[in-house]
């Protein structure tokens, strides 16, 4: 859903309204709740809390094979969380996007389509609505959340929110999941009946999906993990309908107080599914060796696959957030069908200096049979807050160098200052 000049006005007084509702809501929720203090009351409305994010954003991306795009976007989320209510709790939230330089970048639905792409779509839409519940019976926590939502599972690298961009992909769905700690085990279940994408309305996918995930974490240097994926995304995008089976082993606690060993590694088979028109088959491997630096940093060095059924097709990935691999240029967010190598590094810092934190990625892309190189990446990703729980600043740097013509080079900056309450 693009909108032109006058729905971008409409949308930037509605956003400053919207801030000034929800400071006056905050203010007096804080108001109730300081009334309440010392008195046995049942939770009311003003016991909730009022949830506020303005992110300022300027992306600057240039593709060498298109004109370099301009994207100044202010995004909005807004929301309502309840008190608990034996066990249960109601959140609510709206989004916004607003394109400051319309004309300047190409956000994948707008005219500008000699641009390099930005995808950061004007919108203005119901992101998260929602009834959630955690309880206990006996030694097993039980939670359940109905409604539309903002799922994570595990590293994002199947199923993510994609929050690096503006627009968050969020999931109708319903969603359980039951935990003992004492026994070091969890079952997680999802129903995905929509999936809502990040081209506002007009991108989302009609679902009936279902993803199961299984993980047994008793000893703190082994967790292993089963999952099983069941997508299929109807008339939508029936070329992305597939199933997917596979496991983790990864190392379950990490200290903070010392020096440690970390490990992952993931295995996985996929195939088409439901009324996808390709029959193919593929697998993943993906394997990380690091070592974590008491209150200081995290190195690791990682490998992975991703495998083509004789070109027709390579193991895809619908809805990761594949920046959270610290691959900002998205350009293998969905592997080439010829299969991919991709070698790689990372360092994430907890405090680099003056409270700065951040990350580093280098990859390498190889085609399948390891005779082409596809070309190189390196990203940097640099964040510190300014005041604390109220604004901070990220800074993003990303630069691709591709080595075949098929995979242009692509350069990319980006500041963003986030206002939180």
């Amino acid at each position: 859903m693009t909108y032109h000049s006058t729905h971008r006005q409409y949308l930037t007084m509605l956003g400053i309204l919207v801030a000034l509702l929800l400071l006056a809501l905050s203010a007096f929720a804080q108001e109730t709740t300081n009334e309440a203090q010392g008195q046995d009351v049942n939770p009311s409305i003003g016991d909730g809390e009022m949830v506020f994010e303005g992110r300022l954003r300027y992306w600057y991306a240039n593709d060498a094979a298109a004109k370099a795009s301009h994207a100044f976007t202010f995004g909005t989320n807004f929301g309502y969380r309840s008190p608990t209510y034996k066990g249960f709790q109601i959140y609510l939230e709206g989004e916004s996007v607003m394109a400051l330089t319309p004309d300047l970048f190409f956000d994948g639905l707008n005219d500008q389509i000699d641009r390099t792409v930005v995808t950061d779509v004007e919108t203005i839409e119901l992101n998260q609505a929602q009834i959630y519940y955690t309880g206990q019976l006996g030694e097993t926590k039980v939670q359940f959340r109905l409604g539309r939502q903002a799922a994570i599972v595990e590293d994002e690298r199947f199923i993510g929110n994609v929050s690096a961009r503006q627009d968050d992909q969020t999931f109708d769905a319903g969603w359980v999941k039951v935990q003992n700690d004492k026994r070091g085990f969890s079952f997680e279940y999802a129903y995905m009946y929509q999936i809502n994408r990040l081209l506002a309305q007009v991108g989302d996918w009609r679902s009936n999906s279902h993803a199961f995930m299984m993980s047994y974490y008793k000893n703190p240097l082994v967790r292993v993990g089963l999952f099983a994926h069941l997508f299929d995304f109807k008339a939508d995008n029936p070329g992305q309908s597939l199933q997917t089976f596979g496991f983790t082993i990864d190392r379950s606690e990490v200290p903070q107080d010392r020096v440690a060993l970390t490990y992952k590694t993931a295995f996985a088979y996929q195939t088409d599914y439901a009324d996808n028109p390709i029959a193919y088959e593929s697998l993943l491997f993906n394997g990380e060796v690091g070592v974590s630096l008491p209150y200081i940093a995290v190195l690791n060095v990682g490998y992975e696959l991703a495998t083509s059924d004789n070109g027709v097709a390579a193991f895809q990935f619908p809805l990761s957030t594949g920046q959270r691999l610290h691959r900002i240029s998205d350009k293998f967010i969905s592997p080439p069908a010829d299969g991919l190598h991709n070698p790689y590094v990372t360092a994430e810092f907890r405090n680099l200096v003056w409270g700065i934190g951040g990350w580093l990625g280098y990859h390498t892309y190889l085609s399948q049979d390891e005779s082409t190189l596809l070309g190189q990446e390196i990203d940097v990703v640099l964040y510190r807050q300014i005041v604390p729980d109220l604004l901070r600043a990220e800074l993003t740097y990303a630069s691709f160098l591709g080595e075949e013509e098929r995979f242009s080079d692509l350069n990319i900056f980006a500041l963003d200052v986030v206002f939180e309450l």
